[in-house]
């Protein structure tokens, strides 16, 4: 896609701003960010025992594990303690917004006087035993009493513990489940925690956006150092590419900040919604921030709603937003405004300002008009492709700002051509338009054809000629009907010939090409086939414009009927407008009649061929004189 620079619409969703204190334009709320629940990997899960003090009990998949104080098979009892620890390292670049830990029972007695505490321990995966255990950092939360007995699913929520971790970048969090000490050699308080419902963490959270990049200001690349460009516009359009890793945050928000260099407390931050993640958005600054003549700087960061990025690196840019005050001076010593000019020669013309002192390059064309002016293009994920909008065709740089430019042009064609100029300034500001009118002189190639007439089948050769004033001709260019353009290279005299063979009505163009590199005005004619048959008599000659004495009343004269074109099965003919006849030919193609006027005067005979395909061919009119 491609967009005119300067131009500034507004992307859907732009968020309603008012001026709020210290600077800040207040939007309207954004939406909540994008939250993902994941389970924590588990890295360890373990069990003591009192009653064995050096064991450890690690658990297998499905395992239920002793809670509290508990009885065996023989009577004897025991107390245990439970353990696990979670890995948190994919949670590290995260906002952790809370987390559950979430576990059962599938044995249990007295639920309602039921307390398990959650404390945080250190960090510990193997080796635990009652008396080689993890010490007690930090008691979490307790799981109280419940209806339910056993209760299948019991939670409690350790959002702190597992955002602190996450915050800190310790890469687990360890935990420990007991019964209160109190309580805990009571075995109506004992109890199984489910093995197939495990004990898991789950945390919800946001990842925060990234810092945003690719940094336009009206779609030109971000200066953080000068020369700094120029934008044409007081609410100039200011971009970047907004990033965020969470999947269902599709759109963001841009918090954007600008000040005028020199004066950061002038800050002023606004916002714009429903930049898509990923992509190039813009925001638009909002009117009356900033004054034509000024240098501002502005930065960015990026927003889903609940967390924001850190703000990108200053960008810098002038403001002009007033448009060059005079259209500029054309000139040219070889091709006079409103005078003839014999072509052949490129011409000569210099542009300058007019006094205007801030123009940087001039636009020139011969087509109607000037178009959009300079122009840029987007790639991959919207992001402008800028590149110098001077340096391509029909724009020329000033030698120096507000100084001359100059050009050598071929004008396209003969007759009157109108060379249209207008000027730019850094920012892009067009002048108004100056309009060079000149008339170029016929310089069309001498095109003569052999025959003048083209015959069905029969190879048509066209003699080409240099025009005198186009100069040292190299070469043509000839186009036949709709075919490729073909290319012939001239003798040293200039000259060139080339056979075609027409088919029918045919339009057909020849330019030619001149050393100096002058393309001339186009040679047409639209070239027509004869298919109609030769006619030819031994007493009565076709009539030319002079008096011929021939034959007389009473005289028989005999009239032959040539083919030209291929397989003529048949002749169709007719003298004085009578009724037709058809004839065949014989083994040569021709056919002979003869006929006796019986008046003098002048006469006509016409006729056509037939193919042996049915086709038709056009008539030929043959009228002569009888003495």
């Amino acid at each position: 896609m491609r967009r005119r620079l300067g131009i500034r619409a507004v992307a859907a969703g732009t968020a309603a701003v008012a001026l709020g204190l210290g600077g800040v334009l207040v939007p309207a709320p954004p939406a909540a960010a994008d939250s993902v629940v994941r389970e924590a990997p588990q890295l360890s899960l373990a069990y003591t025992d009192a009653q064995a003090p050096l064991t450890a009990h690690p658990v297998a998949a499905g395992e239920d594990l002793p809670l509290g104080a508990w009885l065996d098979d023989a009577g004897t009892a025991h107390t245990s303690r439970v353990y696990a620890t979670f890995d948190l390292a994919g949670f590290a670049a995260a906002h952790v917004l809370k987390a559950t830990l979430s576990f059962g029972e599938s044995r249990a007695e007295a639920c309602a006087q039921r307390a398990i505490e959650v404390w945080r321990t250190g960090p510990r995966t193997d080796g635990i035993t009652w008396r080689n255990a993890p010490a007690e950092k930090q008691l979490l939360g307790t799981v109280g009493g419940s209806q339910t007995c056993p209760a299948p699913f019991l939670q409690i929520d350790l959002t702190a513990a597992a955002a602190d971790a996450a915050a800190a970048k310790r890469p687990t969090l360890s935990i420990e489940l007991r019964v209160p000490a109190t309580d805990e050699a009571n075995t109506s308080l004992g109890r199984r925690l489910s093995g197939s419902r495990g004990i898991r963490l789950y945390p919800t959270y946001n990842t925060p956006p990234g810092t945003p990049t690719e940094l336009f200001n009206e779609y030109q690349p971000c200066a953080t150092e000068k020369p700094y460009p120029y934008v044409g516009s007081t609410t100039p359009a200011l971009g970047a590419v907004l990033h965020d890793a969470d999947a269902g945050d599709t759109t963001l928000t841009g918090h954007f900040a600008v000040w005028p260099v020199g004066h950061r407390e002038q800050r002023t931050e606004f916002t714009q919604g429903s930049m898509g993640n990923g992509f190039e958005g813009n925001g638009h600054v909002p009117a009356g921030l900033l004054a034509d003549g000024g240098t501002y700087a502005w930065q960015v960061r990026g927003g889903d709603g609940t967390d924001t990025s850190a703000w990108t690196r200053p960008c810098y840019f002038h403001v002009d937003a007033t448009r060059p005050a005079a259209a500029p001076v054309v000139t040219s010593p070889n091709y006079p405004a409103g005078q003839l000019t014999p072509g052949g020669s490129p011409a000569q013309f210099t542009f300058t300002a007019n006094g205007v002192a801030d123009v940087a390059a001039y636009q020139y064309t011969w087509a109607p008009d000037l178009g959009v002016g300079p122009v840029w293009s987007t790639g991959d994920h919207g992001v402008p492709q800028w590149h110098d909008p001077f340096s391509g065709p029909g724009y020329v740089r000033a030698d120096t700002l507000g100084g001359s430019a100059s050009v050598s042009l071929f004008p396209p064609d003969s007759g009157p051509q109108t060379l249209s100029v207008r000027t730019f300034d850094r920012a892009f500001n067009a002048s108004a338009v100056t309009t060079y009118r000149v008339f170029v002189g016929d310089t069309s190639p001498v095109v003569t054809p052999d025959p003048p007439n083209a015959r069905l089948g029969a190879p048509l050769t066209l003699h080409l000629a240099p025009n005198p004033n186009a100069g040292s001709v190299d070469s043509y260019t000839v186009r036949v009907g709709y075919a490729e353009p073909r290319t012939l290279p001239a003798a040293a005299d200039g000259t060139a010939s080339m056979a075609v063979e027409l088919t029918g009505p045919t339009q057909i163009e020849v330019r030619s090409h001149s050393t100096s590199g002058w393309v001339s005005s186009a040679y047409r004619r639209f070239a027509t086939v004869d298919t109609s048959p030769t006619i030819t008599s031994d007493v009565y000659p076709e009539d030319t414009g002079t008096p011929v004495d021939a034959g007389g009343v009473g005289v028989t004269g005999t009239f032959t009927f040539a083919p030209t074109v291929p397989d003529v099965a048949s002749y169709t003919y007719s003298f004085d407008w009578g009724p037709e006849t058809t004839v065949t030919p014989g083994a040569d193609g021709t056919a002979r009649v003869e006929w006796t006027p019986d008046t003098g005067g002048q006469h006509l005979v016409y006729a056509y061929q037939t193919t042996a395909d049915g086709t038709v061919y056009d008539a030929y009119y043959y009228a002569f004189d009888v003495s």
